[in-house]
């Protein structure tokens, strides 16, 4: 995902995966963590258009087997 400078300013920065995807976890809406090109950091996006899914989300949306 490409973030304009302005856009990364603005957002909430996580030094790790897994401090983003706890804030994900936590929010009322679907969110989904990804790497900022600009800063190296981790954001917050409710987009997923033209994103590849994880294997470990896949998982976790089709349930137990």
């Amino acid at each position: 995902m490409k973030t304009k400078l302005s856009i990364c300013r603005k957002k909430a920065r996580f030094a790790s995966v897994e401090e983003a995807e706890a804030a994900a976890e936590a929010a009322p809406f679907k969110l989904r963590a990804y790497r900022c090109e600009l800063c190296r950091r981790y954001h917050l996006t409710s987009r997923t258009k033209g994103m590849k899914t994880l294997r470990a989300e896949l998982a976790r949306l089709r349930g137990p087997d």
